[in-house]
């Protein structure tokens, strides 16, 4: 009897669970196709060609390639100023004057003593001829007539001196003196600077130095100048390396003929090492790098495909590629992280241009916001 309760309890247990499984079988497949059919929603680009250059990225600040610093080498009271700072000025236009009274005074008795000497030379000459005279004395009155020749000269451009002028064309970047000032010779009143032409030095590692040469263009930004890119050019390279720093110091100049930079300015500097035309490139957003090698995903068929590329150039948001694929193909650029061979797809951006995708910039802020919300729901 209690053999055939155990048999019965068992069989029984064995109709249930077959019943539950039969239950249960297609309610496992419709989820299973539920999660078959959904789409990870992403943003794709498409692979296009362009120039793409090798750049290698430091900072400088400007200088002016022409500056001089204006002294006096006379002593006297500052009478006049013509300039003030910000002004624009000439070579040899006259900034300052001093006090020239003293050095009027020292010119003409300089000038009247030469005239006396240039009487005596000739009533001497005429002695001489006729043999009243020694040779001694002849000549020590030329050494006397050469030595107020140069006094006279000397004394001539100390007036000169007091006027003081500008050596060169540009700029008052600094005044040093004010009207009443009393200054000392080699004292420093102005200070001018060339904002027309501009250099910038930077220093780069020795195993660069095979990639410079003399001629290469420079793209310079500044925070100041928002949006804008300015050319230089390199105008010369040191030929020793610093063995300190294994560095080499390298100038770049460029013009400022629109007067748009001001020497002591930041500059971010990209110098172009070499420059690939007509290649293939895509976001660098879109390239996944694990383990020393990096993939994208195409979208075919409205689904993923891993592809592994091979990087070359990078130049701020773009990067060189090679691999299997095409130009015009789509590329993910957002929600790549999520995906996996296969896996079925919703191209969120697909009513947008390509040229709208590569950088989202022009997007407006409202499909943003739904884009990042569907990609944050895909990823839960």
């Amino acid at each position: 009897m209690f053999t055939f309760s155990k048999t019965l309890l068992l069989s029984s247990a064995l109709i249930a669970a077959t019943f539950l499984t039969a239950c249960s079988e297609p309610q496992a497949k419709e989820e299973d196709k539920e999660i078959a059919e959904f789409a990870i929603p992403v943003m794709v680009a498409s692979i296009e060609r362009k120039d793409i250059s090798s750049n290698f990225h430091t900072t400088a600040t400007l200088e002016s390639r022409n500056e001089a610093e204006i002294i006096t080498r006379v002593t006297g009271i500052i009478e006049e100023l013509t300039v003030e700072e910000g002004d624009y000025v000439e070579k040899g236009q006259v900034l300052a004057k001093v006090d020239a009274r003293r050095y009027q005074l020292a010119l003409d008795k300089a000038e009247a003593e030469l005239a006396g000497l240039d009487q005596e030379l000739k009533r001497l000459s005429l002695m001489a001829e006729k043999q009243l005279v020694s040779a001694q004395a002849s000549d020590k009155l030329k050494y006397q007539h050469r030595a107020a020749i140069a006094a006279k000269e000397l004394a001539a451009l100390d007036l000169k001196d007091s006027q003081i002028v500008a050596p060169i064309s540009g700029y008052i970047s600094q005044r040093f003196i004010k009207t009443g000032h009393f200054t000392q010779g080699y004292q420093k009143l102005f200070h001018i600077v060339d904002q027309s032409s501009l250099q910038a030095v930077v220093y780069l590692p020795e195993h660069k130095l095979s990639y410079v040469e003399l001629g290469q263009q420079a793209l310079l930004q500044f925070s100041a100048r928002q949006g804008k890119q300015f050319l230089a050019q390199v105008r010369s390279i040191s030929p020793v390396i610093d063995s300190r720093s294994g560095t080499f110091k390298v100038i770049l100049s460029l013009t400022n003929e629109k007067m748009q930079l001001k020497p002591g300015m930041f500059a971010q500097i990209a110098l172009t090492f070499d420059t690939h035309k007509d290649t293939l490139t895509i976001p660098t957003d879109a390239i996944i790098t694990l383990d020393n090698q990096s993939k994208i995903y195409l979208v075919k068929d409205n689904k993923a495909v891993e592809v592994l590329i091979n990087k070359g150039f990078v130049q701020e948001q773009l990067t060189e590629i090679s691999g299997e694929f095409n130009e015009g193909d789509r590329v993910v650029i957002n929600g790549q992280h999520n995906l996996k061979e296969n896996a079925l797809v919703e191209i969120l951006n697909a009513n947008v241009s390509d040229e709208d995708v590569p950088g989202s910039e022009n997007l407006n802020d409202e499909k943003l916001s739904e884009i990042d919300t569907a990609i944050a729901k895909a990823t839960k």
